[in-house]
């Protein structure tokens, strides 16, 4: 295969993926650094090995429980300790991992668990509140059982946490006699993991990914790296520390886990980010890898305490889920002395396709470039059967080894976007001359304004890109007597600052920089707008509350006057 120019030094174009399953990552890492932190959870350091002995009694105990090839155990577990450890003993065993958002509603855990047909759940004890009155068998873990001894017996005494009667107890099921026989695995027939969308666009879906989707993925992104040993400068500890604050039960935080253990790192967990956290762990631990989205990445830069902590051992910062203000990179690369790089996937895609190279010149603006063995074309947007030339805007279609196997119990969704081998993204974009990508909005999200196409997200870049904007989501509103529709965009600005004069300088900056139909017609101002989970405004959540503005409008009834 040819290597483009544009191509990264020393990452290899494909690479030759071990048909194995996700858990010999961890196996393989406890053989070669036994000895070695594999987790940092509150300070408590875990080693390798020690985890690795305990997933083989756990597995040893849900086979004694009945789980088997083809179940499926659902986790309700934030980044702790015990996500690695049941991850793994569930695959030991020929299961499927369900993992579960704990920030969801009770509702939809309940739906997401039954669709799941799973045999197990396994939830911390703080998240009981979370618990169905219809659930699985339960497994429940202690928060802090992994945390320092004064830790732990300071937290027993203020959570006197009382658990369902019939439940068994995560910390009796990790000691023991080890598995032994382990199942056999198909890695790329057999899932090792269902994961759920955000529900955005619709109802969550489950996606499927393989053991070979997985494993190939977590190599893209090392290869990518040219080996998380590989380092512009020294790494205090000889081998790279990861900062995992990107939760695990999604895609971005698993791909990171997986990664980081396929090469014995030592994952610096953090359950409940914060920017003040992510800075003392960097600090204290000497983190050197920065997995995190936009909006934790614009809290550390401009919390208050920044400057008075080092954050010089960190190497890279991968950016991910979001837009990030290219202001925003350029300050954290100042802060810290790394260098910040970001990447495009989403959960059906394993989820990584493409990321910007972490040496020579960066170029902010795009999404990067496709990841060695992952192929990227954009269609036409008519019939989706036309490829396009470099500039021109279409729908993005992936192809490579890490795509999921599809949507579970949904052959047809998935024949939609699933074909020949591609995946079709619904994301919009353009590759230029020198093949980068670049992102522009999802298909769905087409706005027709003056009898052009209007891709809301280019607008939210520029007003996002003004310093006193925290978050911008723009959309459509259909104007009747003009038949017409107008651009309008809801703006959180910075607390104390003046909104009549931002209104001003946003609008003169939307006219230096888009065309006079992308240009909003009014701008609201807002406290605050629903975020996802990776920290993007809800589009859907918002479209829904202005789409019941505009029937009240139309059924004559009285609205607040910024939105007439």
């Amino acid at each position: 295969m040819e290597v483009p120019e544009s191509y990264p030094r020393g990452v290899p174009i494909s690479i030759k993926y071990p048909e194995m399953p996700v858990y010999e990552f961890l196996r393989n890492s406890a053989r070669k650094f036994p000895d070695r932190d594999a987790v940092i959870y509150l300070d408590a350091t875990h080693s390798y090995a020690t985890l690795w002995e305990q997933i083989e009694c756990f597995a040893a105990n849900l086979t004694g429980m009945g789980i088997k090839n083809g179940d499926r155990v659902a986790l309700l577990l934030p980044n702790t300790p015990q996500f690695i450890l049941a991850y793994n003993a569930v695959l030991l065993c020929g299961a499927t991992v369900v993992a579960l958002n704990p920030l969801q509603s009770v509702e939809e855990i309940e739906r997401q668990t039954t669709v799941t047909d799973s045999k197990l759940l396994i939830i911390l004890d703080r998240l009981l509140e979370k618990l169905p009155d219809k659930h699985p068998e339960l497994i429940i873990a202690e928060a802090a059982y992994y945390v320092p001894s004064r830790l732990r017996a300071l937290s027993r005494v203020k959570y006197r946490i009382k658990r369902p009667t019939g439940s068994h107890r995560f910390e009796d099921l990790i000691t023991g006699t080890k598995l032994t026989g382990y199942p056999e695995i198909n890695p790329t027939e057999d899932v090792a993991v269902i994961l759920f969308t955000s529900g955005t666009t619709g109802q969550p879906k489950g996606v499927m990914l393989t053991h070979y989707s997985q494993v190939a993925n977590a190599l893209q992104s090392y290869h990518w790296l040219r080996g998380w040993g590989y380092s512009s400068k020294p790494q205090p500890a000889g081998y790279p520390v990861i900062l995992c604050a990107m939760p695990f039960f999604h895609s971005y935080g698993l791909v990171v886990m997986n990664e980081a253990v396929s090469f014995g790192c030592t994952m610096a967990l953090i359950p409940n980010p914060t920017a003040e956290d992510i800075i003392k762990v960097t600090e204290k631990h000497q983190v050197t890898h920065f997995p995190l989205i936009p909006r934790l990445i614009r809290e550390v830069v401009e919390h208050p305490q920044v400057e008075k902590h080092d954050l010089t051992s960190l190497t890279t910062c991968s950016s991910g889920g979001a837009h990030i203000p290219v202001p925003l990179m350029k300050q954290f690369e100042k802060l810290c002395g790394a260098r910040m790089y970001q990447g495009y996937g989403l959960t059906e895609s394993g989820p990584t396709v493409a990321a910007t190279p972490v040496e020579g010149d960066p170029v902010y603006e795009s999404t990067g470039l496709p990841y060695p063995d992952t192929e990227v074309k954009i269609m036409d947007l008519q019939l989706g059967e036309i490829e396009l030339k470099a500039g021109e805007k279409g729908e993005i279609i992936v192809r490579g080894p890490q795509l999921m196997k599809g949507y579970l119990d949904d052959p047809e969704t998935t024949s939609k976007v699933m074909k020949e081998g591609w995946l079709y993204t619904g994301d919009i974009g353009y590759r230029d001359p020198r093949g980068y990508l670049y992102i522009i909005g999802r298909k769905n999200e087409r706005i027709v304004a003056a009898g052009h196409t209007v891709w809301p997200t280019l607008v939210e870049e520029v007003l996002a890109g003004h310093s006193d904007v925290v978050h911008a989501v723009a959309f459509g509103v259909p104007d009747p007597l003009r038949c017409n529709t107008d651009i309008r965009a809801i703006v959180v600005p910075r607390e104390g600052v003046d909104r009549a004069s931002l209104e001003k300088k946003l609008l003169a900056l939307c006219r230096d920089h888009l065309e006079e139909y992308e240009i909003p017609t009014k701008i609201i101002f807002r406290d605050s707008l629903p975020l996802t989970l990776l920290g993007k405004v809800d589009r859907k959540k918002v479209i829904e509350e202005i789409d019941a503005m505009i029937e009240r409008l139309i059924q004559g009834e009285d609205i607040p006057e910024e939105y007439r």
